[in-house]
Formats: C-alpha cells, sequence, structure tokens
C-alpha cells in the first residue's frame, strides 16, 4: 500500500508492454467497501453537510443552533444532518426534547481538516 502523504513512485501499466492489469484488480477495494467510500465522499460533496461537518468538530449542536448558525431554515438542516447520520458521519443524542448532533466518523473529521489545511497551503 503506498502511503498518501508521498508521491508514490508509479509503475507504468501498458498493453503494448507489462501489463499489471492482474495486480491491479487485486488492489482494488470489494464492492462493498466502495460503496461505503462513495458514501461518505457524496455526503461530503454538499457545501451545507461540509459546513455541519466543520462545525461539528469540537461541538454537539442542536439543529436549532445549528439553522442558526447557517442561516437556513430548520427542515433543511434537519434533511442535511439525516443525511450525513444516514451514511454514519454524524451520531446525535437526546436531551429532553433536543437533539444534540456530533461526528461520528473520526476518519472523515481527519479528512476534513487535513483537506483544509491541504487548501489553506
Amino acid at each position: 500500500m503506498t502511503n498518501v502523504n508521498t508521491a508514490p513512485t508509479l509503475i507504468r501499466s501498458c498493453c503494448d508492454g507489462k501489463s499489471y492489469l492482474k495486480e491491479i484488480g487485486e488492489c482494488l477495494p470489494s464492492v462493498e467497501d466502495l460503496a461505503e467510500v462513495t458514501f461518505i465522499f457524496k455526503a461530503l460533496s454538499d457545501p451545507t453537510r461540509a459546513k455541519i461537518i466543520f462545525a461539528l468538530l469540537n461541538y454537539e449542536i442542536c439543529v436549532g443552533e445549528m439553522a442558526s448558525l447557517l442561516q437556513l431554515p430548520q427542515s433543511h438542516v434537519s434533511h442535511q444532518l439525516i443525511v450525513l447520520k444516514k451514511y454514519g458521519i454524524v451520531t446525535f443524542t437526546k436531551h429532553k426534547k433536543m437533539s444534540f448532533y456530533r461526528i461520528k466518523n473520526n476518519h472523515v473529521r481527519t479528512l476534513v481538516v487535513e483537506t483544509l489545511q491541504q487548501v489553506k497551503s
């Protein structure tokens, strides 16, 4: 497996020379794993959901507060949180009548923080 922090030495595969299709095929993720990966990227591809993730990096936030923060209708924020929950990115705890959301998937937390650092550099 290659280290994602450094540029790997690439092996050229070509039908005119040496082909590594068998080896490449063995490195591909399973259908199930690939589905999980694409679900995460699909969930993060929406700017509102990405903002929600950044807001939840250090806080548990109820839907009403999140709606105020994002200046969006509560129903829209609730829908976006449902999508993030569906893909296992966030979870919530109930306190009285309030639901407090937080990041459940720490890999996603790391991904968004490192991506933002990369964008800013």
